[in-house]
């Protein structure tokens, strides 16, 4: 376990105007920005920012929500690791519950607008003396969780062209999203040779909203356009006393071990876990009236972001509508993102020949 000096240190560090990573196990920082009055949450370590990740998540989360709840703070982690710059939006324009708008959606070419002039904004602040970290054309990688996989998969089009040279997209991630293309299994729109390197993480439990058919729809839609693609299938996870106080201490929450015994002997009284394993759906088990076992003692961060990390936890277990990862997918995404920036930079080195 981290001291908790340490983290108390590290928690007003986060008030500061520059970033910087932690190890793994804690919270990653961000600062915080109004840009073109979008919430904007960075994140950038080293000297340069030659790759960026842009993050959308699913209804009922914000910008923030990136660095903060469990199993975004350890595919955050990641990708910081190997230098990736992130930056987190929240929707500007929602109607509460912060779902990204679909493209036939009302908002949705505003929120576009919206999201195009922030990032223009912040590309164009890290370009800025005396010390620029953009010197080049910055490769985006898009990561969109449900509905924002929705919006997201329509940014590199609109985008194409609109980025005044100083980024382009390189590759997009849906999160347990059927995206834009379709619906209900069905493919509404086939993508064209154009669109970016895409990786696709789903849940096989989930056989409504983004399914595994909707997602062998889309996968095989891009194959057929000629985009390189692949898919991930998260399976359900073990649920323990140890996982589960790991998976808070990830997010900087230290729980007594008594208290999560207990909580976890409270779970099985429930119906919902059995042997470790979870075999009901969560959000259809009253798992908050035994959620007061966990915060006698309780150390890190506000009773309500401790119960959304709870809330996290037990579904990324049951694995049917939650964020989650595989440890393959970021290493999967740079490479395609190299890949076509370099495919990128040859198209342009060609029409400047012919050109001259």
């Amino acid at each position: 376990m981290v001291p908790r000096v340490i983290y108390k240190i590290m928690v007003h560090l986060a008030l500061g105007t520059m970033m910087f990573t932690i190890s793994t196990g804690q919270p990653i920082l961000m600062e915080q920005q109004d840009l073109s009055g979008v919430k904007t949450f960075v994140n950038i370590s080293g000297e340069s920012v030659k790759t960026m990740m842009v993050l959308f998540h699913g209804c009922n989360n914000q910008g923030h929500d990136w660095f903060q709840k469990p199993e975004e703070i350890v595919f955050l982690h990641k990708a910081i690791l190997r230098k990736i710059a992130v930056v987190a939006f929240t929707n500007p324009r929602h109607r509460g519950n912060f779902c990204w708008p679909s493209p036939d959606e009302e908002y949705f070419l505003e929120a576009t607008d919206l999201l195009h002039r922030a990032l223009l904004e912040l590309l164009d602040s890290l370009k800025k003396p005396p010390k620029p970290l953009v010197v080049s054309s910055v490769s985006l990688i898009l990561v969109g969780a449900s509905s924002g996989g929705i919006f997201a998969s329509r940014l590199p089009a609109i985008w194409r062209n609109k980025l005044l040279n100083l980024a382009q997209v390189t590759a997009f991630l849906s999160v347990v999203s059927p995206t834009s293309f379709v619906r209900k299994t069905q493919l509404l729109e086939q993508p064209g040779a154009d669109f970016p390197p895409t990786g696709l993480v789903y849940m096989p439990r989930d056989t409504t909203f983004a399914s595994e058919e909707a997602i062998e729809t889309f996968l095989g839609s891009l194959h057929q356009a000629g985009v390189a693609a692949k898919a991930w299938a998260l399976a359900p996870q073990q649920l323990t006393a140890e996982t589960l106080i790991a998976s808070l201490q990830i997010a900087g929450i230290f729980v007594e071990d008594k208290a999560v015994q207990k909580f976890i002997e409270a779970l099985t009284d429930l119906g919902l876990l059995m042997d470790g394993e979870v075999i009901e759906d969560p959000r259809r088990i009253p798992w908050r009236r035994a959620v007061a076992l966990l915060d006698a003692g309780v150390q890190g961060h506000s009773r309500q972001h401790r119960h959304r990390c709870l809330e996290e936890v037990l579904n990324r277990a049951w694995a049917q509508h939650e964020f989650g990862m595989d440890a393959e997918v970021i290493d999967w995404l740079l490479y395609q993102s190299n890949a076509q920036a370099w495919r990128s930079l040859e198209e342009g080195y060609h029409y400047t020949i012919i050109a001259s």
